[in-house]
Order: C-alpha cells, then sequence, then structure tokens
C-alpha cells in the first residue's frame, strides 16, 4: 500500500504571514493587536458557557448574603 498523506489536501487552507515591515504585515498586527484586547483570550465557543458559570457564581454569593441576613 502506498502512503498518501502527503498527497491530501490539508483540512484547513493555510494563510501565510506576510513579511515583516511591509503594510500587510503592520495591517495584520493591528488587526491581531485589537482582537486580543477585545476578546481577552476567551474562546468564542465558551462565551455562552462563562457567562453561564457566572450567573450561577451570583446567584450563589446573593443566595449566601441572603441566608446570612435570615439567621441574624
Amino acid at each position: 500500500m502506498a502512503n498518501h498523506k502527503k498527497t491530501k489536501t490539508p483540512r484547513k487552507p493555510q494563510h501565510h504571514l506576510p513579511k515583516v515591515g511591509t503594510p500587510a504585515d503592520n495591517a495584520y498586527r493591528q488587526k491581531r493587536g485589537r482582537q486580543d484586547v477585545v476578546d481577552f483570550g476567551v474562546g468564542h465557543r465558551r462565551a455562552g458557557l462563562s457567562w453561564l458559570l457566572a450567573a450561577i457564581i451570583v446567584l450563589v454569593i446573593i443566595g449566601a448574603v441572603v441566608g446570612l441576613i435570615a439567621l441574624t
């Protein structure tokens, strides 16, 4: 059997980085810098999960405060 891994097309198209110092490189670095500032390193797939987790934690804290007030 022949090994066809080298001739198989890649799953994702490759996007090569622009050469350093070119206007394309400056635009790329500016775009990626803005994405980093906006995203804060949080993945888009798990963004809903983090909001749900934050809401649950807030509800637990509020419940604990109300419980302590009720006991005193």
